[in-house]
């Protein structure tokens, strides 16, 4: 037998690749016609998206800490991870609240572990990355409940707000936007800062729908398709326009400063440039930063793309920016 040359490896990959995106494609089509996902499809979704992120180039590294929680609070249970590098504060210090993405059905905080972790590295805090519930075994409010839970838990172990800043990415990037106002309607004083990568603004997505017949008309819409029918278990019997789902409905005058990191040519594109608009139209702190060509979340892939790496320091210094604002005067350098 030959030895196979690296032209033809090459070759051999692109090929497994281009079958691998029409497969994937097919199956887009498939879903979006059928307008809902299975809980088996959703089983094994789950399965392959935890062994896909435990890959060499996007698992957590060695000396990566990590603690499980469970914890019975205010009639419910808070679960996670606290995952910690290296070189992290103290926990009652400051810390970043963590919400995986997965179109609120897959995902994990094992999943996402990797990016927990770099996250932890860069912005020298903590990360409690919540464990919430998803559908669609557990539909809405279940994962928001969780998540407001989860925040409320931070506080009432006797950090402030000022220290806490929420982080998720696609439907934990909604998660994660929602929580401010919700967490103002329950009492509760809203966190320092929220970071939102590709999130999901709009799970029915008719808004990513527009946008592409706007920008794209010649685009295929079967992604949108199913998109929307793998967030449907979630928000099924819930009005389209409700503040909970559709977030620009919502009371952003609460909102604290927020970046938003997206890719220029995502589906979620049109869901991140209108947030970020609707919240500076009424007077609220955000910040877009669309990068040219990548993928959905591509910052899990920081240890093999540049662009990944600079988006993941543009979110340790707008963390950093925030701590500078709450410290009295007399402790800036």
């Amino acid at each position: 037998m030959r030895p196979v040359t690296a032209t033809r490896l090459n070759e051999l990959r692109r090929a497994a690749q281009a079958r691998g995106r029409h497969a994937a494609g097919q199956y887009a089509r498939r879903m979006g016609s059928r307008g809902t996902i299975t809980l088996a499809e959703v089983r094994a979704m789950r399965i392959m998206l935890d062994r896909y992120m435990n890959r060499p180039e996007f698992r957590a590294p060695p000396d990566t800490k990590v603690e499980t929680v469970r914890a019975r609070f205010e009639g419910g249970q808070v679960r996670g991870e606290w995952v910690e590098r290296p070189g992290a504060g103290a926990r009652d210090a400051a810390v970043l609240l963590y919400v995986h993405g997965g179109g609120f059905v897959v995902g994990s905080p094992f999943s996402h572990r990797g990016l927990t972790s770099e996250l932890s590295a860069r912005t020298k805090r903590p990360v409690f990355s919540v464990d919430y519930r998803r559908a669609p075994e557990h539909p809405y409010p279940a994962a928001v409940d969780d998540v407001l839970r989860a925040y409320a838990w931070l506080l009432a172990s006797g950090m402030s707000a000022e220290q806490i800043v929420v982080c998720g990415d696609s439907a934990g990037g909604h998660l994660a936007l929602g929580l401010s106002p919700r967490a103002h309607r329950a009492g509760l004083p809203v966190p320092a800062g929220v970071v939102a990568l590709s999130p999901v603004v709009d799970p029915t997505m008719a808004m990513s729908r527009r946008w592409l017949e706007n920008k794209h008309p010649k685009a295929p819409l079967h992604y949108t398709d199913a998109g929307r029918a793998l967030m449907e278990p979630h928000w099924r019997g819930v009005a389209p326009a409700d503040p909970e789902l559709l977030l620009t409905n919502d009371d952003l005058t609460v909102m604290p400063p927020v970046l938003v990191q997206a890719s220029d040519a995502e589906l979620l594109t049109g869901d991140a440039e209108h947030y970020v608009e609707s919240l500076n139209s009424v007077g609220g702190k955000g910040q877009l930063s669309l990068y040219h060509r990548r993928i959905h979340v591509f910052q899990v892939a920081h240890r093999v793309s540049k662009t990944a790496s600079r988006a993941l320091d543009e979110i340790a210094r707008f963390v950093d920016s925030l701590s500078e604002t709450h410290e009295p005067d007399g402790l800036r350098d």
